[in-house]
């Protein structure tokens, strides 16, 4: 599973920006069909064991619905498997007895296409339900379930729009809200604040390079763990941002101006 949502500028040298000059303004919405092909997923349920081999990092359980361990991941500590049927399986995430995740993949009549339906929890004051789509790379081994074999991403959609964010600069500095319940307000000179919502972050910087972009990093214990730079068109009505964990991932996603 993957539970979708990752010493530049001396002060004097922050442009003065009022909420009236900034593109950033608004309420933007991310777009999560894939702009450029993602890692395959990978998956194979055979003889009652499914094993997830693009997870990160890989693990076996027996698809027999009751709840294993698994270990070196960060949102959850077991795993439950349930075939439900010839063509669609429940998968069950809990980090120390907790319901974090559930997914529910189901493949195409003819195998050609599957769709996994995933609710994320604790991510947000309401649940957070992702719905991806995939078609098929590769066979399934022969006897298999029909959700084995190689799949690529094709779209992916946010059925509440719970991520949607309001940015506004005022007096150089950058307030953030969503309706995750995630919010700053954060001096445009690097100087920290504090992050609040986030269980993953305590606090943030955040730094504008010129009129169109903003370099934001994300501190956990005083420790950066993701680096954001976001880059809004010359219209002011999309946004690219590429995400660093700094553990080598990256991410880039594109979003629209909503209002």
């Amino acid at each position: 599973m993957r539970a979708f949502h990752w010493a530049m500028t001396a002060l004097l040298l922050v442009p003065a920006v009022s909420s009236a000059q900034s593109g950033f303004d608004g309420t933007w919405r991310p777009n999560y069909s894939p702009t450029q092909p993602e890692k395959p997923v990978i998956s194979v349920l055979a003889d009652g064991v499914y094993d997830c081999k693009d997870c990160e990092p890989p693990y076996q359980i027996k698809a027999n619905g009751r709840d294993q361990p698994v270990s070196g991941h960060s949102y959850f500590d077991t795993v439950s498997a349930t075939i439900v049927d010839q063509r669609t399986i429940k998968l069950t995430d809990k980090k120390k007895g907790r319901v974090t995740a559930e997914t529910t993949i189901t493949v195409s009549g003819d195998g050609a296409k599957r769709t996994e339906v995933q609710t994320l929890y604790d991510e947000a004051p309401v649940p957070v339900e992702f719905t991806s789509r995939y078609r098929r790379t590769s066979d399934r081994p022969p006897g298999s379930h029909l959700i084995s074999g190689s799949w690529q991403l094709t779209d992916r959609e946010l059925s509440n729009h719970i991520e949607d964010t309001i940015y506004k600069i005022v007096d150089n500095a950058l307030s953030m809200s969503d309706r995750m319940g995630r919010s700053y307000v954060a001096k445009l000179d690097g100087t920290e604040a504090p992050y609040r919502g986030a269980a993953e972050f305590t606090s943030v910087s955040v730094k504008m390079m010129n009129s169109h972009t903003i370099v934001e990093s994300d501190l956990k214990a005083g420790h950066v763990v993701k680096i954001a730079t976001w880059t809004v068109s010359s219209d002011g009505k999309t946004m690219h941002v590429r995400f660093d964990d700094t553990k080598g991932h990256i991410q880039e996603q594109d979003g629209h101006k909503v209002q």
